[in-house]
């Protein structure tokens, strides 16, 4: 006789709450955008503009990850900061690929400039010569 598994509910932390109403914000702050489209992944969203990746955002168990692209210069700038990495794949700013480290604490005004950035950069390279 096989002895019986028993699974027990799991607990929300405070932080977890928050985590998702600040990832909820996140979706809003990204959708809001004209031309952007939403398509689930794995552990998150992508969101699109021109068939071409603007963001991905992920949610994991203590962080959430915004990767998004900016100019090289801008990437160079913002890198300073102590919540924004190159992204994981390039490991390299030149790309212009970032991955900005969310927590609950992180301001999201600092966010949402990032994003209205790499938007309008999206925007601009998007356009045809």
């Amino acid at each position: 006789m096989k002895p019986e598994i028993v699974q027990l509910p799991k607990t929300v932390t405070p932080y977890q709450s928050a985590l998702a109403a600040r990832f909820e914000q996140l979706q809003e702050l990204l959708r809001d955008f004209p031309g952007i489209r939403e398509k689930p992944k794995r552990r998150g969203l992508t969101y699109r503009y021109n068939d071409r990746i603007a963001f991905v955002l992920t949610r994991k168990p203590r962080i959430i990850s915004l990767e998004m692209k900016l100019p090289e210069f801008v990437a160079d700038e913002v890198l300073r900061l102590p919540y924004v990495r190159p992204h994981k794949s390039t490991r390299l700013a030149r790309t212009g690929w970032i991955a900005v480290a969310i927590r609950v604490e992180t301001p999201l005004d600092r966010i949402g400039e990032l994003v209205l950035r790499s938007y309008d950069f999206r925007v601009e390279s998007g356009i045809p010569s």
